[in-house]
């Protein structure tokens, strides 16, 4: 059931199949909520001395990684966030090309456990925008 309310909220996003660097802020409205509702919620209950400089320095952090996985290049620490787990852009690219692999938006650790993480490199480098 959540999987069917995901795909609902979530495909819309998906409408850009190569996103660009601001594609990472236009998606329904439900998942729009979803995406900055349940993050604040939680570095609220995680971090029980989170003020209004706490939401405003996770909120800035957040929307700039949503940028940057979004956007259409390679950054010289790629390779270091991949072996890192950290989700790089061309691994939120395989996401947006097919939709069932790389589900993670900050670490790939949970779709590598789960086995739906795919490496770029798997794919062919015209499917990407770019030097991603």
């Amino acid at each position: 059931h959540y999987l069917h309310d995901y795909q609902i909220s979530h495909k819309p996003h998906h409408r850009f199949t190569n996103p660009r660097l601001f594609d990472a802020f236009n998606g329904s409205l439900a998942d729009t909520i979803c995406m900055i509702t349940i993050p604040l919620i939680l570095t609220a209950n995680i971090v029980r001395t989170a003020n209004v400089w706490t939401y405003m320095a996770f909120g800035s952090s957040y929307a700039s990684w949503l940028t940057l996985i979004h956007s259409e290049y390679a950054f010289p620490w790629d390779g270091m966030f991949r072996a890192l787990g950290f989700g790089t852009p061309a691994d939120h690219h395989v996401h947006h090309k097919v939709f069932k692999f790389n589900y993670g938006h900050l670490f790939m650790w949970f779709d590598q456990m789960a086995g739906t993480y795919r490496d770029p490199k798997s794919f062919a480098p015209k499917l990407f925008n770019k030097n991603v």
